[in-house]
């Protein structure tokens, strides 16, 4: 790596916080689709993402909840990593239901103009390693470590292009499925909630 790469990202690395307050201004697309990509785009023609994923299996999804995205009507859309697209799967969420069903009292959730879900088809991959654990924890363990692979990339995506950004784990896993409206197979991991950073 040349000098002046890694001294942007050592700033990347250095900059990098978590924001818990949002402003009203739009995201852009572009802004958005960057970020996607950062965390789930497609880099090469056999498939492989950004982020590493055990065996090559890939059993994440980026679910996204938009608010407030210029050129992009609000309501819950589904990253295609393969294609870099985005398509339109639900109406928007209600106020306050994403919320209600973390833990705590995650303004943010809310707030955001953006919220990534990683969502994980989990079952596919705990039987993909059950020879490596019978129990399922090591497959799990491979969900939960190529999310936090996912979220990484995320912030550092948000930070270069100078927005803000929070990951959300403190939820019920069941009510926020019920909030996402996932499909059967999929659980939410995490929710990285993004935009401007209020000032």
């Amino acid at each position: 790596m040349d000098t002046q790469t890694t001294a942007l990202l050592n700033n990347l690395l250095a900059t990098r916080r978590s924001v818990r307050s949002f402003s009203e201004e739009l995201m852009s697309l572009a802004a958005l689709e960057g970020l996607l990509h950062a965390g789930q785009g497609c880099t090469s023609k056999d498939g492989g993402r950004t982020a590493p994923s055990a065996h090559a299996l890939h059993p994440l999804v980026l679910k996204v909840v938009v608010r407030q995205v210029a050129g992009l009507a609000s309501g819950v859309y589904t990253y295609d990593s393969r294609a870099g697209t985005l398509s339109r799967s639900a109406e928007p969420i209600e106020n306050g239901v994403l919320n209600s069903a973390a833990l705590g009292d995650e303004k943010w959730l809310e707030e955001a103009p953006v919220v990534i879900a990683i969502v994980a088809e989990r079952a596919l991959a705990i039987d993909r390693f059950a020879d490596q654990q019978a129990d399922g924890l090591r497959g799990a363990r491979y969900v939960d470590f190529e999310a936090g692979a996912v979220a990484q990339n995320m912030y550092l995506a948000v930070t270069a292009a100078g927005l803000g950004g929070v990951v959300v784990m403190g939820f019920d896993d069941v009510r926020m499925k019920e909030a996402l409206g996932l499909e059967p197979a999929f659980f939410p991991v995490a929710l990285f909630c993004a935009g401007h950073a209020l000032k």
